[in-house]
């Protein structure tokens, strides 16, 4: 939580962090004491911070915002969008200063005055050629529209918007789109695990032969490995949600590998 000690020492600095520090700075001047002024140094500022560091604070800072705005382009915010975010705060274990941070930048996202593209070319900023890392963020985004069992056109016309903003073509926006939903069927037990499903979790279409699925799986893996994942600048926090993607990317290549292995066995 190194950039958490950070973000409340440096909160008065935070105004020199662009578009997402003065959203946490604000929240942060907004709900707590002058006793966590003691905490780090105000003078440092974001110009002292690592990469990783900047990298962190505006991924949390851009998540629970932009997951703000999401849950209302439907023109309401359900209560599984709710229970969504909610869902992304207990697995990254937020402390209750932290949480209550995450529910003022997630209302703050809500709100008619929140600029979507500032936060967005910051984030991209920050982030600059970690591709992994907004991947992550944007399947985040799609987690939470998806959340309430269906997305519209408005809300995939805007998500595509956003993925694009960030530098991901329609084919690989689609791709996530579609292992998100599918994952998500899965897990909530909307749907029961099928071969379709799982092709969608790996990006793959099902005609695709032994070699390319496991291309694709060793692709996933890398790309969401938690480690690999935080080296790069994601909090410490997020590492539940990257291991639990890993989790289904897992366990959809062992059902696909079981089915091909069970077909050649029968031929």
């Amino acid at each position: 939580m190194a950039w958490w000690g950070r973000v409340i020492g440096g909160s008065i600095g935070l105004a020199g962090f662009g578009p997402l520090g003065a959203m946490l700075g604000f929240y942060i001047g907004s709900k707590f004491d002058r006793r966590l002024s003691s905490v780090g140094s105000a003078a440092d500022g974001p110009q002292g911070w690592t990469s990783q560091e900047r990298i962190q604070t505006a991924f949390f800072t851009a998540t629970f915002s932009v997951l703000g705005y999401v849950s209302k382009l439907d023109g309401h915010v359900s209560p599984q969008e709710i229970e969504y975010a909610d869902f992304i705060m207990k697995n990254m274990s937020l402390s209750a200063d932290q949480r209550r941070v995450a529910i003022g930048l997630f209302n703050a996202g809500k709100g008619e005055d929140f600029q979507l593209d500032p936060v967005l070319e910051q984030f991209s900023k920050e982030c600059r050629n970690q591709k992994n890392i907004k991947s992550l963020f944007v399947q985040m985004q799609l987690g939470g529209a998806i959340s309430d069992g269906n997305i519209d056109a408005h809300e995939n016309e805007s998500l595509r918007y956003i993925a694009a903003f960030l530098g991901f073509s329609v084919r690989e926006y689609e791709q996530m789109y579609n292992s998100v939903a599918s994952g998500y069927q899965v897990s909530s037990g909307r749907k029961a695990p099928s071969l379709s499903e799982d092709f969608k979790i790996l990006g793959l279409s099902e005609d695709a032969d032994d070699a390319d699925i496991k291309r694709a799986y060793r692709r996933k893996m890398s790309q969401m490995h938690p480690d690999k994942l935080v080296s790069k600048g994601l909090p410490d926090e997020m590492i539940e949600v990257a291991t639990e993607k890993t989790k289904q990317i897992r366990a959809a290549y062992d059902r696909i590998r079981e089915v091909r292995k069970q077909s050649s066995t029968v031929h």
